[in-house]
């Protein structure tokens, strides 16, 4: 049986691993509106310096970044969460699965083990929720 301590902490990694997936969308959020700003302001300065649009788009990108090396240490700490602490949540049986169908688009190989690994361990996923009904 599983200690509560162990089983708690492997809730508070699968928890912080999903919540900083969000750093993704936020950076391509900033990407998307820092764009359209150095657009506009190339629209208003003219094109006659392109040096303007360049260093503002190297600027950008600079969230872009962020939020991605971000998002790997999530997935580094859901990866902890689902194999070395063994942490078992319905909620993480649909977060693995739907995160995993994402990741096959651009992280090919983690996507594709996130996705098997929730298919193949359904079992003890679901086996959870009906563990905590029963208690």
């Amino acid at each position: 049986m599983e200690s509560v301590a162990s089983s708690q902490r492997g809730s508070f990694i699968a928890k912080l691993g999903a919540w900083l997936q969000l750093a993704q969308l936020i950076g391509m959020g900033g990407t998307v509106v820092g764009m359209m700003k150095a657009f506009g302001d190339l629209k208003t300065s003219g094109a006659s310096d392109p040096e303007i649009l360049s260093g503002a788009i190297g600027e950008v990108l600079i969230t872009t970044a962020v939020g991605f090396a971000i998002s790997i240490v999530g997935l580094v700490l859901v990866t902890i969460a689902i194999s070395a602490c063994h942490y078992r949540a319905v909620w993480m049986f649909w977060f693995l699965c739907i995160y995993g169908e994402l990741l096959i688009f651009y992280l090919f190989p983690f996507g594709l083990f996130f996705l098997i690994f929730a298919l193949v361990k359904k079992d003890e996923f679901l086996k959870t929720s009906e563990q905590t009904l029963a208690a």
